[in-house]
């Protein structure tokens, strides 16, 4: 049994159905490659290098036009 790699992009499409999701990878010699998750709606382009990150962004983004 392999065990089921999590994606964050997927994870966030559930909790916020009405973006779109995607990752932008970065490598570089001296270090780790890192995952830069984007998230996009109605001209709206967020980015973060974490799930946590983004899914603040996302909030303050939806709650902007509630106030």
């Amino acid at each position: 049994m392999t065990a089921q790699r999590n994606d964050p992009a997927q994870d966030l499409q559930r909790e916020f159905p009405t973006w779109r999701f995607g990752t932008v990878w970065a490598s570089a010699n001296s270090g780790a490659d890192r995952c830069r998750l984007t998230a996009s709606r109605g001209g709206v382009l967020l980015s973060a290098w974490s799930k946590a990150e983004l899914a603040g962004k996302l909030r303050r983004e939806e709650n902007q036009g509630t106030g």
